[in-house]
Parts: structure tokens; C-alpha cells; sequence
């Protein structure tokens, strides 16, 4: 039973999505389950029914539920969240988050890169990278299409190696040596593309979040990655300290 107050100056459809997201969060609500149709939240909460429908379109555009033509609406698998304050590995976060992470490799390859990649790698003209793009999946649902270049004077030798099967970053420890210092990340939305919305089985403009990453050794770029995010599945949280406040 949600709580629907008349009285209140938020808006009666800001506390419908509320009283769902809560529902969601503390497990009323599980993935799959059926809620209830526009008629029956406008005469359970006499709402009327462009109130309901602007929450539910809300919920749906914010990947909380999914909609089956004819049948209803349904609440989508649980959000993602994940605290990008620190340095973010896959692998480990998907752990984390009682998640069975596995990575498809769709190409792998020593190439030169292209001007736009040796501006922003810093690279010199005769520098080649290790370019790899793959989809990254959790539970066996594709939550990420990633494209990672790296300097390849510090990684040569890993398209021998099978990424398959090891963490990337403990390849570069442990095999190459690389020690990262320090790096930075962009994030903003985007629409995705035609082969975006292939890999990460969506359709193409529906919005995602690209992350694009560049990490240190020291002085030297070892990587310039983008990754496109599922926008209906993530979450990006930070910390933060007030000692620094004003």
C-alpha cells in the first residue's frame, strides 16, 4: 500500500515513481513481477490516469520497469550501482555485486593509431597501440561496450595472451610489469549507435553513458578507453569530503 498525500507540494506522479522505487528497493517488488495497470493505481489512489501514465513513462525511461504490448508493465532487473570515487575494475565490481562477469572479445589488434588516438595517448607517429574492443557482461546480460587501446611499448606481447579467461589489469601487474598512478574519467550521455545498440541488445538512440578513461605510469599514457554503459542498468555514485568545503 503506497501513500499517495493530496496535500503535499511534490507532485502526485514524483510520489507515485517514489513510493515504486522504494517498493523496488526493499525487494516488495522483484524483478518480473507484474504491477498493477494505470486503471487500477486511478482507483486504488484516485489518480488520474495522465498522472499515472507520467510515472510509469518515467520508471520505463529510467530502465525501472518494461512494458510487454498487450500484457502490462514489469519491473526490470535491479539497478546497478557503482561507486567510480576510486579506480573501477569490471571484473571485481561484478563480483562485488553477486554478479558472474564474463567479457566477449569482438577484436583484437597492433596497429597504428590514427591522429585523434595519438593526440590523446600523446603518441608519436612511428608509436603503435594494442587496440581491443569487447562487451562486458554480467549474469550473462551485456551491460558494456568497451573499446580499450593501450601504449603498446609497455604491453608488448599481450595479443598472446588469453584476456578471455584473466583480469586485464592483473595481466598488465603481473605480466608486464605496469604500475598505474593515476588516471581520470569523463562521463556524459549519448544516444547509442547502430553498433552499440547491437551488442548491448537495445535499440539504436536509446540513450547509454559513455565513459571515457585515460590512465597513467608515471608520465606515460598506458590507456585511453571508451566505454558505452547501458543507461536502463547503471548507477555512478562518488564520495566526497567537506573538509575542503568553501
Amino acid at each position: 500500500m503506497f501513500v499517495i498525500n493530496k496535500e503535499s507540494e511534490v507532485p502526485l506522479y514524483q510520489q507515485l515513481v517514489y513510493n515504486l522505487k522504494k517498493a523496488i528497493k526493499d525487494g516488495t517488488l522483484k524483478k518480473n513481477d507484474k504491477i498493477p495497470a494505470e486503471s487500477e493505481f486511478c482507483s486504488k489512489y484516485e489518480l488520474s490516469r495522465t498522472t499515472v501514465r507520467q510515472a510509469l513513462e518515467i520508471l520505463e525511461k529510467e530502465g525501472y520497469i518494461y512494458k510487454i504490448r498487450g500484457k502490462g508493465s514489469y519491473i526490470s532487473s535491479p539497478k546497478i550501482y557503482q561507486n567510480r570515487s576510486g579506480f573501477s575494475k569490471f571484473y571485481d565490481d561484478m563480483r562485488t555485486l553477486g554478479k558472474i562477469p564474463a567479457s566477449k572479445i569482438l577484436s583484437m589488434k597492433v596497429k597504428k593509431p590514427n591522429e585523434l588516438l595519438r593526440e590523446k595517448m600523446n603518441l608519436s607517429e612511428d608509436e603503435l597501440i594494442f587496440k581491443l574492443v569487447w562487451v562486458r557482461y554480467g549474469n550473462d546480460e551485456a551491460l558494456i561496450y568497451e573499446t580499450i587501446c593501450l601504449n603498446y611499448s609497455l604491453v608488448k606481447g599481450i595479443e598472446n595472451i588469453n584476456l578471455k579467461t584473466k583480469k586485464l589489469y592483473e595481466v598488465l601487474s603481473e605480466e608486464f610489469g605496469v604500475k598505474i598512478t593515476h588516471g581520470e574519467e569523463m562521463f556524459y550521455p549519448c544516444k547509442l549507435d547502430t553498433t552499440e545498440a547491437k551488442y548491448l541488445e537495445l535499440a539504436e538512440g536509446d540513450l547509454g553513458m559513455r565513459v571515457e578513461r585515460t590512465t597513467f605510469q608515471g608520465e606515460k599514457i598506458l590507456e585511453y578507453t571508451q566505454s558505452t554503459v547501458r543507461g536502463d542498468k547503471f548507477v555512478y555514485m562518488t564520495n566526497f569530503s567537506g573538509n575542503n568545503y568553501y
